[in-house]
C-alpha cells in the first residue's frame, strides 16, 4: 500500500469518527438535558477519547479492507467482524459515564446501550448498503454501455 492510499484511509477513518463525535456529543446532551443533568468537563473528553479509539478501529478495518481476503467478500462481512470491538468501545463509554453519575450500571441498562448500537448498526449498514449498490449498479450501467459500443464498432 503506497503512502497516499493511507492517507485517504486516514482521513475516511477519522472524518467519519469526527461526525459521528459531533453526533455523539448531540445525543449526549440531548440525554442529559432530558434527564435534569449536565455534562462535565470530564465526560467530553471521555467521548473525546472513546471517539479517538474508535478512528483507530475505523483505520485497522480499512486496511483489513485492502488485505486480499477481506476484497473478496462483501462489505458487511468486514464490518461484522469489527462490530464487536466498536461496541466493547461504546459500552466502556457509557458505563463508565453512568458509573461517574452514581448510578449502578445493570442489566437493562446495558441491553438498552447494546439494543440502540445494534439499531444505529443496523441502519449505517443499509445506508451503506445502498450507498455501494448505487455504485455498483453504475459501474454496471457504464459496462453495458461500453459494452453496446464496442459490438456496434464490430459490426459495421
Amino acid at each position: 500500500m503506497n503512502d497516499e492510499r493511507f492517507k485517504q484511509i486516514l482521513k475516511k477513518s477519522f472524518t467519519t469518527a469526527a461526525i459521528c463525535f459531533s453526533m455523539g456529543i448531540f445525543f449526549f446532551g440531548i440525554s442529559f438535558s432530558l434527564s435534569g443533568s449536565y455534562i462535565k468537563a470530564v465526560y467530553i473528553v471521555k467521548i473525546w477519547i472513546a471517539f479517538f479509539i474508535l478512528g483507530l478501529l475505523t483505520v485497522a478495518r480499512l486496511l483489513f479492507g485492502e488485505t486480499n481476503w477481506a476484497k473478496s467478500k462483501p462489505f458487511y462481512i468486514k464490518n461484522l467482524i469489527f462490530m464487536p470491538l466498536y461496541l466493547a468501545v461504546a459500552l466502556i463509554l457509557v458505563m463508565d459515564i453512568v458509573a461517574d453519575m452514581g448510578v449502578t450500571p445493570n442489566l437493562p441498562l446495558i441491553v438498552f446501550c447494546i439494543a440502540i448500537f445494534v439499531v444505529t448498526f443496523t441502519i449505517r449498514q443499509l445506508i451503506e448498503y445502498f450507498i455501494q449498490k448505487a455504485k455498483t449498479d453504475k459501474m454496471n450501467d457504464a459496462l453495458i454501455e461500453f459494452q453496446k459500443e464496442h459490438t456496434w464498432d464490430e459490426e459495421e
